[in-house]
């Protein structure tokens, strides 16, 4: 149905800005394979489906669907084989016509026009059909403008146009990243049903790991311009959310050069956050190294800030992998750029391995913080799948437990009445916090999506 066999793309070649967007790409798609694409920014996702749909030529390979050698094909002959879905809702349709005009345009997509009236009485009746398979109210609606739709209703119509005609191969190019979670959710269920029910060939890009695990049956991990992972068959049925971030934070630190720190963090956003999260990460294994305070220090010196005071062999005080994760959500509550977190994850893994050893503890806090940046990075906004709630077992444990949680709000769960301390990405950190607890004497539940275990 679709092969790629081996495009590259050079942007502006033999300048400052040069840019390998591409390096020798190879896919194969069957016919009604539904293919995520996924990857960190500037990773080559987008600019894929942009060489598929014909944004602009190769420099070298081939690109051919459905039998057809479309690789010098200009855009708007590809757009006979081909329906595409944008990452924004403004983009593919002419704002300023009807809902039933742009509908009628996508019904004539690579077929000749006359003069004569686009949207008659039997098409008109064909659209109000169709329009009504979105359950939003949209047929009765038809003359309204399109540009005064919300972002969900715009990218819902966009999407029945794209899929108007059953094209050979639908682009889907993170369709919604720019949506408010319900209409992110929402969109969500029309692509699997329409995809499903048409049997569509399809490359979805995203940037949500829930999205991409739970969604098709084939996952590609991109990275600077190549193929990086091909995940298909029982690999892909058991692939978690939790391994696709774990491969982002794995390409990061595989992008460190030697030991060395420098460049990373010159012009740092939250700088007291950062310097909160160094002291809570050296003393986490209840011991601070020597090399662990000179790394503190330089950072205190490059960003002329007071650096905390530690002493070789003490521990900060409250410092353990709870404190640890907690000022790590302070600082990514301050939005900072996202290629600022993805350097303060190189930074992080530095430290742990600063004393030349790192401990269990550590390995198990790095999985976690790791797989909450790289979820921030992504802009994926998915959250942990393991719960950790306390059931109190009398009033004295009540008032015990908001202390140890202030704020936090008991919910009824299964008859009983629970406290959340929070959702995480690493089972086996969820385990920690429940020890944590459990050493207090308070009955300790973890919930996941597939079971619950309980501690006491």
């Amino acid at each position: 149905m679709l092969r790629i066999s081996g495009i590259s793309k050079t942007f502006n070649i033999a300048t400052n800005n040069e840019v390998r967007a591409l390096t020798n790409v190879s896919l194969d798609l069957e016919e009604g394979s539904f293919l995520i694409i996924i990857g960190m920014n500037g990773s080559g996702k987008s600019t894929l489906l942009n060489a598929v749909a014909g944004s602009f030529l190769v420099d070298s390979g081939s690109i051919n669907l459905a039998g057809e050698e479309i690789t010098r094909w200009p855009e708007h002959r590809r757009a006979k084989l081909i329906g595409r879905v944008f990452q924004n809702p403004f983009s593919g349709t002419a704002p300023s016509m009807s809902i039933a005009e742009n509908l009628a345009l996508a019904a004539r997509r690579g077929r000749s026009r006359g003069l004569g009236p686009a949207v008659d009485g039997s098409v008109r009746s064909d659209l109000r059909d169709r329009v009504s398979t979105l359950n939003m109210g949209l047929e009765d609606r038809l003359e309204n403008p399109i540009g005064s739709l919300s972002g969900g209703q715009r990218q819902a119509l966009t999407l029945l146009m794209a899929s108007w005609l059953k094209p050979e191969l639908l682009l889907l190019d993170e369709h919604t990243a720019a949506l408010d979670p319900k209409s992110a959710d929402q969109v969500i269920e029309l692509t699997q049903k329409i995809i499903t029910q048409e049997k569509l060939t399809t490359l979805m890009v995203t940037h949500s790991m829930q999205q991409a695990v739970h969604l098709g049956d084939r996952i590609v991990m991109m990275y600077k311009g190549q193929v990086l992972h091909d995940i298909s068959g029982t690999a892909r049925e058991r692939v978690t959310a939790e391994d696709l971030l774990r491969r982002f934070a794995d390409l990061r630190r595989k992008e460190q050069l030697g030991d060395s720190l420098h460049g990373l963090l010159p012009d740092a956003t939250g700088t007291d956050e950062l310097m909160a999260i160094f002291k809570a990460l050296a003393s986490v294994d209840h011991h601070i190294d020597t090399r662990e305070i000179a790394l503190i220090e330089e950072f205190a010196r490059r960003w002329n800030v007071a650096a905390p005071e530690l002493s070789e062999g003490a521990t900060a005080e409250g410092s353990d992998v709870l404190h640890l994760r907690s000022t790590v959500a302070d600082y990514l509550q301050i939005s900072p750029p996202a290629d600022q977190a993805t350097e303060l994850l190189d930074v992080l893994h530095h430290f742990v391995s600063a004393d030349e050893q790192v401990s269990e503890e550590e390995e198990i806090v790095m999985d976690e913080i790791s797989a909450m940046i790289m979820g921030y990075v992504t802009q994926s906004g998915d959250l942990g799948l393991h719960e950790v709630v306390i059931v109190p077992q009398s009033d004295a444990q009540k008032a015990s437990i908001a202390q140890l949680l202030p704020g936090a709000e008991p919910t009824v769960m299964r008859g009983g009445t629970v406290y959340s301390v929070g959702r995480f990405f690493s089972p086996k950190y969820a385990e920690v916090v429940c020890d944590k607890y459990v050493d207090l004497g308070l009955f300790t539940t973890r919930l996941s999506s597939t079971k619950s275990e309980v501690h006491t």
